[in-house]
């Protein structure tokens, strides 16, 4: 599961270093249709990154839930830090989007945590259902 951690932090380091530098682009206050696109956004990038890494580490149903807790748990306390200080750690973003900004945040830990558990009770299902063959 030590990878899972290694994974949150790089993931949280490429995002906060996307929106350092660039997210003046993205997050504009007077922008709506940005925002709601950013979130809506958010569902497919964040499904991008875990279901793909659960199947290339060969991570069983059952042990999902705990590598998508320990993916998340980095960035979630590293943001805890980086939005306490956000104009100091993010001075081209206006104080205006901060809300939407860590709303955002919240959404993808959010997701991040929930691809641990979607799917897992149908993938115990084809499981439970694969009949298997007896033993001669």
């Amino acid at each position: 599961m030590a990878f899972f951690v290694f994974w949150g932090f790089f993931l949280w380091a490429v995002g906060t270093l996307v929106f350092r530098f660039a997210g003046q682009y993205f997050f504009t206050p007077d922008n709506t249709l940005a925002i709601v696109l950013i979130f809506i956004g958010i569902l497919p990038g964040i499904a991008a990154v875990t279901y793909p890494v659960y199947a290339w580490r060969k991570i069983t149903p059952s042990s999902r839930p705990l590598a998508a807790i320990y993916m998340a748990f980095p960035g979630l306390l590293l943001d805890a830090v980086s939005v306490s200080f956000f104009p100091k750690v993010f001075p081209n973003l206006s104080l205006e989007v901060e809300r939407y900004f860590a709303g955002g945040l919240l959404l993808a830990y959010g997701v991040a945590v929930l691809t641990g558990f979607v799917f897992n009770s149908q993938a115990k299902l084809s499981q439970e259902q694969t009949p298997s063959t007896p033993e001669s």
